[in-house]
């Protein structure tokens, strides 16, 4: 039995499961492409989330223009970013987004209002 393949397994299926709860990174890139370019939101900052490696999370920021958050996403995509305590952790389009300062826990990103302000909750 390959240990490292179930493990992966198990991961990837947890990883679904938590993205049908929250925003993906597909679906905030998405979410953005139909804001104004110059509508403020207070995100940046991306990188490996310190509650699932595997997961992107953004800081909480001085607002910046959706133009900014939008462009760091898509260099999100495709990206490998190194987890709080080592590793390479790929991001691609299902990977769930959660708002929490570098190597901190946070909250769930389920949404962006169209006014720019966040939707979020506590992981359960």
């Amino acid at each position: 039995m390959d240990f490292q393949a179930m493990v992966d397994g198990m991961s990837a299926k947890w990883m679904k499961e938590r993205a049908q709860t929250q925003m993906t990174l597909g679906a905030l890139i998405e979410r953005l492409g139909g804001l104004p370019a110059d509508l403020l939101i207070g995100l940046g900052e991306p990188h490996s989330y310190r509650g699932y490696y595997s997961d992107l999370a953004f800081e909480e920021v001085t607002p910046q223009p959706v133009s900014t958050l939008l462009a760091d996403c898509k260099d999100a995509m495709g990206t490998s970013f190194t987890g709080y305590k080592g590793g390479d952790f790929y991001m691609h389009a299902g990977v769930p987004v959660w708002v929490a300062d570098y190597g901190c826990c946070g909250l769930k990103l389920i949404a962006i209002n169209d006014d720019g302000t966040l939707v979020t909750a506590e992981d359960d």
